[in-house]
């Protein structure tokens, strides 16, 4: 029954982001591009290598695969899982766009008089072409070349890849470098007066992994040693992989400098990915102990 269950559920999961990623497609090739053109081809293909690159870094993670493989992966996959669902949600903020224009502009109308069935015109005019004959020339509409809803469409989704490019971009760029510092005083009313001013340094999510690896620790560690805590707790998530291929990522964290120590939590991270319960195994690289560095698990 639970096997039964689970396979709904992935089913039911699959089908939701298939659904979502047929909107999106639509919205940003399909109503933006004629049809059979090579720009719809191209489209198509760049926009599908994205969620084939997404499952691919996910798969290499989870199957332990080369880590050189991981980090080829990984970077062009999750910014495209990132870039995707900012694309999502400009594009659902698009659509009262195109009810404002459908609402506040005139429509085609048929000899009637009645609103005509609305189709992508870019459709129409290849329907035409096809309908005069091989080789033929579509004609012009009696509106424009371009005509109101292909233009209306190209805007929202040029708008829309502009905006979500323009939010992963300053994401990544303030991931990438280093924490930004947060000064919280907490009153305590019976904290021994010895104990007035006690700094402790707190970072959580470092995510060392195929994405962030070396260079970006060392800027969390000199981050945090420019605050010259009494205390350094990690507070988990430090590692997204082995390590085995982590060590040197890590490495820059046995330079964290504290009165009373620095001290780490593994979180609701894996035993595998825990690195101190491996870095007992690795050798010194890892280990945090010592008369100026310490560390508890919990």
């Amino acid at each position: 029954m639970g096997i039964l269950l689970g396979i709904l559920i992935g089913a039911g999961v699959l089908a939701a982001f298939g659904g979502l990623l047929w909107y999106v497609w639509r919205r940003v090739i399909r109503d933006t591009t004629e049809r059979g053109s090579r720009w719809r081809r191209a489209g198509t293909a760049v926009f599908f290598t994205g969620p084939a690159l997404m499952f691919a870094a996910l798969a290499a993670e989870r199957a332990g695969a080369p880590f050189l493989l991981q980090q080829l992966l990984a970077w062009p996959g999750f910014m495209w899982m990132a870039f995707a669902l900012y694309l999502l949600l400009a594009l659902l903020v698009g659509e009262l766009v195109r009810l404002a224009v459908r609402k506040f502009s005139p429509g085609p109308a048929t000899d009637g008089g009645a609103p005509s069935q609305a189709r992508p015109a870019i459709e129409d005019e290849a329907r035409r072409a096809d309908e005069a004959g091989e080789g033929a020339q579509p004609q012009p509409t009696p509106s424009s070349e371009v005509t109101r809803r292909v233009f209306v469409a190209r805007t929202v989704a040029a708008s829309a890849a502009t905006i979500a490019a323009a939010t992963v971009g300053y994401g990544t760029y303030n991931v990438l470098r280093g924490p930004k510092i947060k000064r919280v005083t907490v009153p305590l009313a019976k904290l021994p007066r010895a104990a007035h001013g006690f700094r402790i340094a707190v970072v959580s999510d470092i995510h060392l992994g195929p994405v962030l690896g070396k260079d970006f620790a060392r800027r969390v560690v000199d981050t945090i040693n420019s605050t010259q805590p009494d205390l350094i707790a990690v507070v988990g998530d430090l590692v997204d992989g082995d390590v085995e291929d982590l060590a040197p990522a890590a490495r820059p964290l046995a330079d964290l400098r504290a009165r009373h120590g620095a001290y780490f939590v593994t979180s609701n991270l894996p035993q595998r990915h825990c690195p101190l319960r491996q870095g007992h195994r690795q050798g010194p690289r890892l280990d945090w102990r010592g008369p100026r560095r310490s560390v508890v698990l919990a």
